[in-house]
């Protein structure tokens, strides 16, 4: 048996469930992004979303609503990526982050599988972000699985940084989670504790 197979059977004994996330920021300021790739960035009403002819898009416009905003990525009329910011009382729904009031967290970014890799979330993150700015945020946080790869570097390409991994642990004597923050930088570690 591999050594990670037994690692997580012995994790299963202990553990009901687990989720380890990586949460970066960025300060809502300077300049919106480049869009020398051919396509346009722009907000989207939940109808524009809902008349795509993608299913995979037509499913993302549940996260539309009161205290949210939404991004597109277009290829003409066709929409090739979403990402969706929520804050104040829409955001208190998840509440996984602490948002004050001119914060808001990016909940939803997805590229269809047929754009990716053309470097389309990292343009999108960076209008979204600059939009947002516009419209009086200061500070944008994004949740992101430990795991994912291509989101991490999208992320990061769009000037985001990483502020610290959530851990946590669902123990099966517990209601609530055992939740551990590790950070990389002591500054990082300040302003966790602060918020």
């Amino acid at each position: 048996m591999p050594i990670s197979n037994g690692v997580r059977k012995l994790a299963q004994l202990f553990l009901r469930d687990y989720s380890i996330y990586h949460i970066y920021g960025r300060e809502c300021v300077g300049e919106r992004g480049a869009t020398d790739i051919g396509l346009r960035f722009e907000a989207v009403e939940e109808k524009v979303i809902m008349e795509s002819e993608d299913e995979m898009i037509v499913e993302q416009a549940w996260y539309c609503g009161n205290y949210a905003k939404a991004y597109a990525c277009m290829s003409d009329s066709r929409i090739v990526g979403l990402c969706f910011f929520w804050y104040g009382k829409r955001y208190s729904t998840r509440n996984f982050w602490p948002l004050k009031e001119d914060e808001a967290k990016l909940v939803q970014l997805i590229v269809l599988p047929s754009m990716r890799g053309k470097g389309i979330a990292t343009r999108l993150v960076e209008f979204a972000t600059y939009d947002m700015a516009q419209l009086g945020f200061r500070y944008v946080y994004a949740r992101i699985w430990w795991s994912n790869w291509p989101s991490l570097q999208a992320f990061e390409r769009a000037g985001w940084r990483y502020i610290t991994t959530v851990i946590d642990l669902f123990l099966p004597y517990r209601k609530k989670p055992l939740r551990l923050k590790l950070t990389k930088k002591s500054s990082d570690i300040v302003r966790c504790k602060s918020r």
